[in-house]
């Protein structure tokens, strides 16, 4: 019996951990809603610190696989490691759909258009949204229009007045989801404009890398067909 008490409590050690009664709350609630950990997200250190100890880390994954069916993933190398949870695509997850908050096709496209801007087309001073929209709009002024019309087929929310006003509304929403995923950290929370990319943003790249390469020939052909 002794035995067995003591594999319970390693397998879930976090629990013994003293500063998890002042940590484990807030780290449980921002990786269920979503949020990437990392060096400089959130601004609370102590919460990166304590999940990336390795011990906390391992009894962590336990916790989230047993009690969840969640898989509680690390990515990154040393100063740009992070962390969030992921659905397990083999068997159904525990958490309710009320809990699950899945990126809108809209976004996805707007954050591999930023990317592409950002790291292909090299404007690695890009770090506003205000920038990303005249950049964005001058890049693609010759095809600006099938590029609407590419956000708003794939918008959960169409459209057939989709002008740049809306347009410009759904990149601002899409950036500021960013913000809440911890894939970017804002200069100023009540401005949401200047920003500083985390390592997270990472993740939408390594998922979606074939599609940014070749999204400019899916906007022309877009283009072409009108």
């Amino acid at each position: 019996m002794a035995d067995e008490n003591s594999e319970k409590i390693e397998k879930y050690s976090f629990l013994y951990e003293k500063k998890s009664l002042a940590v484990f709350a807030k780290l449980d609630y921002m990786l269920r809603s979503g949020t990437h950990i990392q060096r400089e997200y959130p601004n609370d250190a102590n919460i990166f610190r304590f999940l990336n100890e390795n011990e906390n880390f391992e009894s962590l994954k336990n916790y989230y696989k047993d009690f969840f069916n969640l898989i509680l993933v690390k990515e990154g190398s040393e100063f740009n490691q992070y962390y969030y949870l992921n659905v397990n695509e083999d068997s159904k997850s525990k958490v309710s759909s009320d809990f699950k908050d899945y990126l809108k096709s809209e976004y996805i496209i707007i954050g591999m258009l930023f990317i592409k801007m950002y790291k292909l087309d090299g404007n690695i001073e890009l770090d506003s949204v205000s920038e990303f929209i005249n950049l964005l709009f001058e890049e693609y002024e010759e095809e600006k229009k099938a590029l609407r019309k590419l956000i708003n087929d794939n918008s959960s929310d169409k459209g057939s007045d989709f002008n740049d006003i809306k347009f410009e509304d759904v990149i601002k929403k899409s950036f500021s989801k960013f913000g809440e995923l911890g894939w970017l950290k804002w200069e100023d929370e009540n401005e949401k404009n200047k920003f500083k990319m985390m390592p997270s943003f990472e993740r939408l790249r390594e998922t979606y890398q074939p599609q940014i390469d070749t999204i400019d020939d899916l906007i022309k052909e877009m283009k072409d067909a009108e």
